[in-house]
């Protein structure tokens, strides 16, 4: 059933209030009348009205003063004006302060009811698009972030309200989240808290005065607001909160329409906040399922790998042993060569010193078996050079070799024990530092103990090689610009690592392939060499049943993140 379109009559003869208001109540308006402009205000102030008709020509405030007071109090009547003097400029002046038309007198009620259809049509079209503007605007913001304080702007324009609270219940800390108005303070988390509540009991939307808003008020705001709209958000049978608009004493009233119109937003406001929460449930969900890809990928990589690292360490273990024997052989015998090199030096100088023309060329003889002493000097610098750098290189690949035995081993763990994180992580810490340079260690741990269930050499093989790797990211030696900060603690009964380095930035190719095989310089720059540890490290830690992640932010640099199994006991 449509409602009756209220209208505010304003003239200063009573005769023609009475008239109007008679002929218009016939019509089927709501009518209520004032004698002038003034009056006129005050009226509008106690309740709201659709349409007014005001007399041009009144003493005190005339018909255009009146029209502006009216759209400041209320931007949404309509006006129209009457005048027996109708003219362009008549009619521009009141256009220009916001009249929806003017009419001649003597009044036409067949044309005045017409302009009133009209002027009550254009201003129903205007609320219609406001709230189609608004809903566009709500579904096409997917993001449940963004559309948080989206809703808080949209409600004040659509509702007109001073001041807006948009509470969203969490389910995870049984309480709401309170979003205002950007810097507001009011109204007060009791006051939005009271208004839920009631709200939620109805079960509908409500219209509050201030004798309803201020039981619940705080001292501070107990006499600031006239009246409220009070929604809940309601999507799928599911409370996600309640919307409540406040308007302050020296605005209008909410009337009756303005909760209706403000019923159609919240149930599109719902709606959104569903979708959104759908949407960002959906985008964990594809995030996800990508991490399970690269996961399947790097883990079908990694097991193709172990197939052929498998031969390969049984084919050239053996070999490898044997070439391993004899160059520890050799660096034994280098180091006697330059052990025999300083006695033949000592024994010429002796020689020299028996003034004997024979002891003197036996001296010569000693001193230069390779032409001269200097030349002999280089070739026994050069064989310990070639000795340690071919032994060197022979022991790179038998941990290549060993790496590739790893690789091949079953993909669960052989005997995980509760280990303790912390005792590991100090242990890798003394072996780095008994090493050398380790950079500026930041280590922070969780005031509780943090054990989990692993092979705790497995568990060491990965540290080791993760702290490797933030610590001298290029195989070279540690730098001392390098910061590594170390967490461990436990959260929701599960044990957990991290280890980050804030300096260090990769590539978005580097940061992709992280887990992957590469290449790289040795610690001498001149090189290039094979480095599978972060393979080998991805690889002990999934066969432990742990989840391993890595954070890439700019200016946070590189966070390694490890979620490993817990205990039994605390399963």
């Amino acid at each position: 059933m449509r409602t009756r379109a209220s209208v505010l009559v304003i003239d200063d003869e009573p005769g023609i209030r009475d008239m109007l208001s008679y002929e218009l109540s016939q019509e089927g308006f709501d009518v209520e009348t004032a004698e002038n402009g003034m009056a006129a205000v005050e009226t509008l102030r106690r309740r709201k009205f659709d349409l007014a008709i005001t007399d041009l020509k009144m003493p005190g405030m005339d018909g255009v003063e009146t029209v502006e007071a009216l759209r400041a109090l209320d931007p949404d009547i309509e006006v129209i004006v009457a005048t027996g003097y109708a003219s362009v400029e008549t009619a521009v002046a009141c256009m220009k302060h916001g009249a929806y038309d003017y009419i001649q007198k003597p009044y036409d009620v067949a044309e005045l009811k017409l302009l009133l259809e009209r002027a009550r049509q254009k201003s129903h079209l205007q609320s219609v698009v406001a709230l189609y503007e608004a809903s566009r605007a709500l579904m096409t913001t997917l993001k449940h972030a963004d559309l948080v304080q989206l809703v808080v702007t949209l409600a004040q324009r659509v509702l007109r309200a001073d001041d807006i609270g948009l509470l969203l219940w969490r389910s995870e800390d049984r309480d709401f989240s309170i979003h205002r108005l950007v810097h507001d303070v009011l109204p007060s988390e009791p006051l939005l808290l009271a208004l839920a509540e009631r709200v939620a009991r109805v079960g509908g939307p409500l219209r509050l005065s201030a004798l309803d808003i201020q039981p619940h008020a705080s001292p501070a705001e107990a006499h600031i607001y006239s009246s409220a709209l009070a929604y809940p958000l309601v999507a799928r049978d599911q409370v996600l909160g309640a919307l409540v608009a406040l308007r302050r004493g020296n605005s209008l009233e909410f009337a009756s329409s303005e909760l209706q119109k403000g019923t159609v937003f919240a149930s599109q406001l719902a709606i959104s906040l569903d979708n959104a929460r759908l949407y960002d449930a959906l985008a964990q969900k594809v995030s996800e399922l990508v991490r399970t890809r690269e996961q399947l990928v790097h883990a079908e990589k990694v097991g193709l790998a172990g197939q052929l690292a498998g031969a390969v360490a049984h084919e050239v273990n053996n070999p490898l042993s044997f070439v391993l024997a004899n160059l520890s052989a050799m660096n034994g015998y280098a180091a006697m060569v330059r052990e025999m090199w300083l006695a033949a030096k000592e024994a010429a100088q002796y020689l020299h010193g028996l003034d004997l023309p024979e002891s003197r060329g036996h001296a010569q003889i000693l001193r230069a078996p390779a032409g001269s002493e200097e030349q002999t000097e280089s070739l026994v610098r050069e064989i310990d050079e070639v000795i340690t750098d071919t032994l060197d290189g022979v022991k790179r690949i038998a941990e290549l070799v060993s790496g590739f035995a790893r690789l091949a081993e079953p993909q669960t763990a052989a005997d995980p024990e509760p280990v303790d994180v912390n005792a590991v992580i100090r242990e890798c810490l003394d072996t780095l530092s008994e090493g050398g340079n380790t950079g500026a260690l930041e280590i922070q741990f969780h005031p509780r103990l943090c054990l989990a269930l692993i092979t705790r050499e497995d568990l060491r093989f990965a540290l080791m090689h993760m702290l490797t790797f933030l610590r001298a990211p290029t195989g070279g030696p540690a730098s001392e610009a390098r910061t590594l900060v170390i967490q461990t603690g436990t959260s929701e009964g599960r044990p957990w690592l991290s280890i980050l380095n804030r300096d260090l930035v990769l590539t978005e190719e580097e940061q992709r392939r992280i887990f992957d095989p590469r290449v790289e310089l040795d610690s001498g720059g001149r090189t290039m060499r094979l480095n599978i540890s972060l393979a080998l490290t991805y690889q002990m830690l999934r066969r432990n049943d742990a989840e391993v992640s890595t954070q890439f932010e700019p200016g946070r640099g590189i966070l390694f993140r490890v979620q490993l199994k817990p205990p039994l006991r605390w399963v």
